[in-house]
């Protein structure tokens, strides 16, 4: 049910809330994927949208200098599949390197687990935070009630991705989303949509939830329309002016 009152002062709160908290959440999302890298050893970068893994090592390892500068001096014929004069050194550079700085599935998995978990993480915690208040015999929904709410709408985003990508594919018929759910999916075998239409159904059942049986009724409508316009806004300054300046 929903009250159809709108109240300014309230919208400006929710508003810069939802622009703050679409921030939060992206980087802390990217901070998921980066711990998991963390943990298997690996330095990372955090940039305003995505985060990298790498093997810092590498890029000063001899074998490596020697690989790429046969890859450099090779390209076309190493594209088109055509030998070369040092080709035997470039597959024995190739093989040492893949030893030496293997690439892991379960890892690229597992890390790319990182981001949504956090995420959901996130959103289950400030269920429990809303759960616990409920419990109390209060009269007001104070700062610690909307702390909560914010919290558990970080599941907003796995709805967020799925839309977007459905839009995409039904639109532009885009195949093979970088988006983390997809991925996850084709790193277990699976077609990829089944992480991200699970996501997606999870993220809406808390969403609604946390809307239409947590959020009180005289604010309600005023929060899904200024949390429309606040995230919107906070997407779009994040992600074309203000990320690439602060974590290009």
């Amino acid at each position: 049910m929903i009250k159809y009152e709108f109240i300014l002062p309230f919208s400006i709160r929710i508003v810069i809330s939802f622009i703050f908290f679409t921030v939060v959440g992206t980087l802390t999302h990217e901070l998921g994927h980066i711990t998991v890298a963390k943990y298997y050893g690996y330095d990372t970068t955090l940039h305003y949208g995505s985060m990298k893994y790498f093997y810092a090592e590498r890029a000063k390892d001899d074998l490596f200098i020697e690989y790429n500068k046969i890859l450099e001096e090779n390209i076309e014929a190493i594209k088109e599949g055509n030998d070369f004069r040092e080709k035997e050194r470039y597959l024995e550079l190739l093989k040492l390197l893949k030893e030496k700085y293997p690439y892991s599935k379960t890892r690229s998995l597992w890390i790319a687990l990182g981001g949504p978990l956090q995420t959901l993480f996130t959103s289950f915690f400030g269920l429990c935070v809303l759960y616990f208040r409920r419990s109390k015999c209060k009269q007001y929904f104070v700062f610690l009630d909307w702390l909560g709410t914010f919290m558990a709408l970080f599941a907003l985003r796995e709805v967020f991705n799925f839309v977007t990508g459905a839009y995409s594919s039904l639109l532009y018929g885009k195949e093979n989303f970088h988006g983390d759910e997809f991925r996850i999916s084709r790193y277990l075998g699976m077609s990829e949509w089944v992480v991200p239409s699970v996501a997606f159904v999870l993220g809406m059942v808390i969403s609604l939830y946390v809307i239409f049986r947590v959020i009180p009724l005289r604010y309600r409508f005023t929060f899904i329309i200024s949390g429309l316009v606040g995230g919107i806004t906070g997407f779009l300054l994040w992600f074309g002016y203000f990320g690439k300046l602060v974590l290009p």
